[in-house]
C-alpha cells in the first residue's frame, strides 16, 4: 500500500538520496513514515488521524524483515530515513507488502527506485500488492508494472447483534483446534505451533487455495493469533482453518469448498470472545461471507482497498488474508 507515495517518472533517485537495505533500527522510522503519510490526505478528507502507537505494524514490519531481508529497503539522505518499500517472495508470488515516502519528498521517482529494488523482476514472477482506493497516483504506478486493481478489500468491523447465532457448518464438518503451546511440529517448547501432523495438512490446503505454502507466516500468526481451528470433512481431511484472537482480529481463512467460507467465519465470529470489536478484511470474492457479516451485525469501515495482481494466485472465494500487508 502507497498513498501519493510514488511518480510514474525515472527510476533513479534524486540527488543526495541513497537506497540500502533495511535493518532493525529502521523499523521505526518505517512506522513513522507510514502514519505521517496516511495522516498527509487523512486530514485533506477530514477523516481521523492515525494513533502515535501500532504495535501490530511494528511486528509486521520485524516479520517481513525477518523473511525477505533483501526486499526490506529505505531511502534516505543525510542519514535521515525519508522513504521504505517492503515485498515478500512466495513462491512464485511477490507481494508488496509496503511502499511509502514521506510527503514532503513524494512525486520525486523515490518510490519507483524503492520498487524496482525490492520487487523480482522477470515474467514468471506473479506481482501483488493492496492498495488504498484513494490513491489514484500510486494505482496507476503499480498499474503500469502490470499489478491491476482486481477486487475491492472490505474492512468489516463490530460484534453480532444480540440474538444473532450462526448458522449450522454443512453436515459432517466437525471443528478441532489445531494448536497447542508446548512445540507442536516446528516450534520451541512453551511457544505455540501446530500438533503433530497438522503443518502437512495446512501446507497441502495453501497450495491448493492459495497458491503456495508459507509456513514462515503461519508461525507469524501463531503467535498473533493463537487460536486457529481446523474443519474436518466427514472423511476427516482438513477442509479448511481460521484464526481468531482476543484482541477480534480473524484471519486467514482457508477453505475448500466455497460455500464453508461463510459458516467458517460465522463460527469464528463467536468462538472467542473478543476484549472489543471483531474486525476481519474480506475480499469482494468472498460475498457469502460479507453478506453474513453484514447480516450479523458487522459494519464495513473506511473506505476500501484493492487487491491488484498481474496474474491471478490465490482463489479469494475461498480465501481470506492475513491483512492488507501480508498476503
Amino acid at each position: 500500500m502507497s498513498p501519493g507515495s510514488a511518480s510514474p517518472g525515472s527510476a533513479s533517485p534524486p540527488d543526495g538520496i541513497s537506497i540500502r537495505a533495511a535493518v532493525e533500527a529502521d523499523l521505526p522510522d518505517c512506522e513513522r513514515i507510514w502514519r505521517d503519510g496516511l495522516n498527509d490526505y487523512l486530514r485533506r478528507l477530514n477523516q481521523l488521524e492515525i494513533p502515535p502507537e501500532n504495535p501490530g505494524l511494528r511486528r509486521l514490519h520485524a516479520h517481513t524483515l525477518a523473511t525477505d531481508p533483501d526486499r526490506f529497503a529505505v531511502a534516505e539522505r543525510d542519514g535521515r530515513v525519508l522513504a521504505f518499500g517492503s515485498a515478500v517472495r512466495r513462491a512464485d508470488v511477490g507481494f508488496l507488502s509496503m511502499l511509502f515516502v514521506d510527503p514532503s519528498d513524494q512525486a520525486r521517482g523515490v518510490g519507483r527506485t524503492l520498487l524496482e529494488r525490492i520487487l523480482p523482476a522477470g515474467a514468471a514472477s506473479i506481482l501483488g500488492t493492496v492498495t488504498d482506493s484513494l490513491q489514484p497516483i500510486s494505482n496507476g504506478l503499480y498499474a503500469s508494472l502490470g499489478i491491476v486493481p482486481r477486487m475491492p478489500l472490505f474492512n468489516l468491523v463490530g460484534r453480532p447483534r444480540v440474538g444473532w447465532t450462526p448458522g449450522p457448518l454443512p453436515a459432517g464438518v466437525t471443528i478441532e483446534e489445531l494448536a497447542t503451546t508446548g512445540g507442536g511440529d516446528t516450534a520451541a517448547p512453551g511457544t505455540v505451533a501446530f500438533r503433530a501432523g497438522v503443518a502437512a495438512e495446512v501446507a497441502a490446503l495453501d497450495r491448493e487455495v492459495v497458491g503456495y505454502e508459507h509456513p514462515a507466516d503461519h508461525a507469524f500468526m501463531l503467535h498473533e493469533r493463537p487460536t486457529v481451528f481446523g474443519y474436518r470433512a466427514a472423511d476427516g481431511s482438513l477442509a479448511g482453518y481460521g484464526y481468531t484472537s482476543p484482541v477480534g482480529r480473524i484471519g486467514p481463512v482457508a477453505v475448500r469448498d466455497p460455500e464453508l467460507l461463510a459458516p467458517v467465519v460465522a463460527h469464528l465470529l463467536t468462538a472467542v470472545e473478543p476484549r472489543g470489536a471483531s474486525a476481519i478484511w474480506l475480499p469482494g470474492g468472498a460475498g457469502g461471507a460479507v453478506t453474513m457479516s453484514l447480516d450479523a451485525g458487522l459494519r464495513f469501515e473506511d473506505f476500501p482497498l484493492l487487491l491488484c495482481w498481474s496474474r491471478p494466485f490465490a482463489d479469494f472465494g475461498r480465501y481470506i488474508p492475513i491483512s492488507p500487508g501480508l498476503p
